[in-house]
């Protein structure tokens, strides 16, 4: 297929997206997001499973709280969830999205390694050209604000430095260009100014200051009082998840628990639950997380093994060979 004919493929597809917009029965309106008494009582709830985001949610409620007051939709600027890896950033960002009613986007920065055509697009003229997930975000969503999580937006790790994905953001997060937002793809302008962007961070030093001043901060920090809600919430998330097969463990167990982190908790009670229901338990007991804690163990030992090359003894080298083989090396 020669340029042309890819140049044809890529109009067709541009042009199906514009029908397809323009036969949605929805027309191009989207709904903004209306506090009301409801919504304020799912934000509240977040902090009997996050209370460690109690600031986060207390700065929430006031921002819809003064919504309701002036009969106005819910704005919030761009907030960073800042803290050391597993106190359930990203889980709160999701939490909170779902207490909005809205479509979420989450958006892992450590795969976006091009300049940024994840949030833009990529222009027609290219032959993996289409749409950026924010545009497609804002078609395929009944509302014009819905949440985009940012997972770790300082781990950006481009191919091309100098074409860093973190450029892009310069516009989207700032309400007053992000109203004229323009898809690449797309080539139509939207409104983009209605997100409600929740980004999480481990540290905020590789940021360009222009990002960080365009984000409202709260660091996080898991403290001990907080940790038994916390432990209790990923049990009663994991538990529902299969139906609400086990009964809830008393506080001294949950207490039991203190090394691990929320991060971990999550990913092992489904393997502990599958243990005890092996042996016919519906409870849930010490031994069960042991073994599940042995079974995530054996996968992070296991991921070197993983390759073609893996189990095969390699040959061990005579001197003689070692030396030929480095200069070999040098050499090319």
């Amino acid at each position: 297929m020669g340029d042309g004919d890819d140049d044809r493929v890529q109009a067709a597809r541009q042009r199906a997206l514009w029908l397809r917009m323009h036969e949605d029965e929805r027309g191009s309106w989207r709904s903004l997001i209306i506090p009301d008494a409801a919504l304020l009582a799912r934000i509240a709830a977040l902090d009997l499973t996050c209370p460690q985001f109690a600031q986060v949610t207390a700065w929430v409620l006031r921002a819809a709280t003064l919504a309701i007051a002036g009969g106005q939709a819910l704005r919030l600027d761009p907030v960073v969830l800042l803290g050391p890896p597993g106190v359930g950033k990203t889980y709160y960002a999701r939490r909170l999205a779902q207490a909005f009613g809205v479509s979420t986007l989450t958006i892992p920065m450590n795969l976006v390694s091009d300049r940024g055509s994840w949030f833009t697009g990529l222009a027609p003229v290219w032959r993996a050209a289409g749409p950026g997930k924010i545009a497609q975000l804002l078609v395929d969503s009944d509302s014009a604000s819905p949440v985009v999580v940012i997972d770790e937006i300082e781990k950006a790790s481009p191919i091309n430095p100098a074409e860093t994905p973190i450029h892009v953001l310069h516009s989207l997060l700032e309400r007053e260009n992000a109203q004229c937002f323009q898809d690449e793809f797309l080539e139509i302008p939207m409104r983009a100014d209605g997100i409600i962007w929740i980004t999480t961070a481990n540290d905020l030093s590789p940021l360009p200051s222009s990002i960080v001043d365009r984000l409202i901060g709260f660091e996080i920090a898991l403290k001990p009082e907080q940790m038994l809600a916390i432990r209790r919430s990923l049990f009663d998330e994991a538990n529902t998840a299969t139906g609400g097969l086990f009964e809830p463990p008393s506080d001294a167990f949950l207490d039991e628990l203190a090394a691990l982190t929320p991060r971990a908790l999550s990913r092992l009670w489904p393997i502990a639950f599958g243990f005890a229901c092996m042996a016919g338990r519906r409870s849930i007991i010490r031994s069960d997380l042991t073994q599940a804690e042995g079974v995530l163990n054996l996968q992070r030992h296991d991921r070197s093994r993983i390759g073609f090359m893996a189990g095969i003894a390699m040959p061990q080298l005579s001197a003689a060979e070692a030396s030929r083989a480095k200069k070999s090396r040098n050499k090319g």
